[in-house]
């Protein structure tokens, strides 16, 4: 039976890589875009790298792989190579849309993405109605995962204890931003536990598989 002083009254969902299958995309975008700057990186490679990191974590690299400063539209650039790749190939991640229809606790999204990126994401993969209206950015408090910042910020808007939380995240960075904001940590790993992986993380390997998390 569920003990109720630990039962969960909110999850908190990332988007890309947890929701949305965007982060191949997106690795697929920055590898055929620093390529203009004669940056020999490929997708499986920005994947590793740049895999949960925030933006400004992610261009600090290119330039140290470029060995000179990048032009102020590098970014501007970059999401939009990456929003067009984005419309044509974006798929939501197996089971999520189900997931979300059968959930009967209040959840919402928290991601590093900026707000014109998570909207897109969940409009092509026709996510967005059921997160509308709940949808937390890191560019709203100015702090990146693996800072708790974000999931804090989530939970209090929404008047959630941060005990009362659950997150379910793919990347290590986000993990370990629940495990610091004092939140019950699930870790979806479709390809693998990270090998870095927390202890006292529950994982589970399809989101099938998140119900029986939320109610033990």
């Amino acid at each position: 039976m569920k003990d109720p002083a630990n039962a969960i009254d909110l999850v908190i969902f990332d988007c890309d890589g947890t929701l949305v299958d965007s982060e191949v995309v997106a690795a697929e975008a920055w590898s055929e875009y620093v390529a203009r700057y004669g940056v020999d990186l490929t997708a499986r490679e920005a994947l590793a790298q740049f895999r949960g990191v925030s933006m400004k974590q992610c261009v600090a690299r290119i330039e140290e792989l470029h060995g000179a400063p990048l032009p102020e539209v590098f970014e501007k650039e970059l999401r939009q190579v990456m929003a067009g790749m984005l419309e044509q190939r974006l798929q939501p991640i197996n089971g999520a849309l189900e997931m979300v229809q059968a959930l009967s606790i209040p959840y919402a999204l928290a991601s590093n993405a900026p707000h014109p990126k998570i909207e897109l994401c969940l409009r092509v993969t026709g996510l967005l109605p059921y997160f509308a209206g709940r949808i937390f950015s890191a560019y709203d408090v100015q702090r990146w995962k693996p800072d708790p910042a974000l999931f804090l910020f989530a939970a209090n808007s929404l008047g959630v204890a941060p005990a009362r939380c659950a997150v379910v995240e793919d990347s290590l960075p986000g993990i370990q931003a629940g495990m610091a904001a004092g939140m019950k940590v699930i870790a979806l790993q479709e390809h693998g536990v990270h090998p870095d992986m927390p202890k006292g993380v529950s994982v589970i390997t399809r989101l099938s598989e998140l119900h029986p998390q939320l109610a033990s």
